[in-house]
């Protein structure tokens, strides 16, 4: 390499590792249908964009959650708007056990299930918190370089929640959108030179407001409404928009939409193999604090772990009995 100028002789063997692997697809998260379109892939990002109150936080421990229990990731967490460091891992210990933390709840948890995700949760999740002061993009991975030394440990992911929570240097006469580029021209490369993926939730701008079936409801938001403008659309690797239908409203083939239900949508997936774009249907619990899928029969889908590692059933081996011994021709007429 010269002055970061390459020549293709300098990653040949790379080249040709690529050549004979391929490209691979990112880590499973949990829920079947959504795998089909999305996948957590170490070294990319992923930005994920809502109105308030739309679920986007819910979301993002969901999938963090999946790919800490079926790969084994651990993940900084920087989420101030969620609460203190004691009340957002007390969120992420209610989405591991899947009922109330809390033991005021009338439904929770008893001391030995808490006791193992305790165990879980500090095993894979800790939180940076930057107290009453601000925090750029550089100060908080400089912070989760500084959680590496001090545990010995390699983050695979990192999650910013929500974006409006780093300070963005805008420079006296400059865009913001340029601005937000900058930094997540940062954030691509922290990601890809340090192979761990960057998830940032962002929220949308004001959206105006629809009537339909006498509900007034927000729309489904588009690249143009998140806040910042179309930079997000521009350097994000993987884009996902969650909609919280409105209760009440008919669907395009005319199906009102249920209470819980949530639109996930993969607005773009860079490279192809990681995902695709399409919606996926899914459902928010609220007592589990978990979504879940709704298969054919209409039963309910939460996450699972892989089913392409499951232990494969051995193969049945079949016993062949030796064929009785032939009568002689005496034998054969007594």
């Amino acid at each position: 390499m010269r002055n970061n100028v390459f020549q293709l002789g300098d990653v040949k063997d790379s080249l040709m590792s690529l050549r004979t692997n391929g490209v691979k697809r990112g880590e499973w998260v949990g829920l079947p249908m959504l795998s089909e379109y999305y996948s957590m892939k170490k070294g990319s990002t992923t930005y994920i964009y809502a109105g308030a109150h739309a679920g986007k936080s819910q979301f993002t421990w969901e999938m963090t959650m999946n790919v800490a229990q079926y790969s084994g990731w651990k993940f900084a967490v920087y989420s101030p708007e969620t609460g203190s460091p004691a009340e957002v891992f007390s969120e992420l210990l209610w989405v591991y056990l899947r009922k109330p933390f809390l033991a005021f709840d009338e439904i929770c948890a008893t001391d030995e299930e808490v006791a193992k995700a305790i165990e879980f949760i500090e095993k894979h999740f800790f939180i940076i918190d930057s107290g009453l002061n601000s925090l750029t993009i550089e100060g908080f991975y400089t912070a989760v370089g500084e959680l590496e030394e001090s545990t010995g440990l390699k983050m695979d992911g990192c999650v910013i929640d929500p974006f409006t929570e780093l300070t963005t240097d805008v420079m006296s006469g400059q865009r913001e959108d340029l601005a937000i580029g900058t930094v997540l021209t940062k954030v691509r490369k922290y990601s890809a030179e340090h192979r761990v993926h960057t998830i940032i939730s962002v929220h949308t701008k004001y959206i105006q407001s629809r009537i339909q079936d006498g509900i007034s409801f927000i729309p489904k938001p588009t690249y143009n409404d998140i806040a910042g403008g179309q930079m997000w659309s521009r350097k994000g690797m993987m884009m996902i928009s969650v909609w919280r239908c409105p209760f009440g409203v008919n669907d395009p083939n005319g199906v009102p939409y249920a209470a819980n239900q949530v639109e996930i949508t993969i607005t773009k997936a860079k490279p192809k193999i990681v995902g695709k774009l399409g919606t996926v249907t899914m459902f928010y619990d609220r007592l589990s604090n978990r979504y879940y899928e709704q298969n054919s029969d209409g039963t309910k889908q939460y996450a699972i772990d892989n089913p392409a590692n499951a232990p494969k059933e051995p193969e049945q081996l079949t016993i062949m009995q030796p064929p009785p011994p032939e009568a002689s021709p005496t034998e054969a007429f007594n």
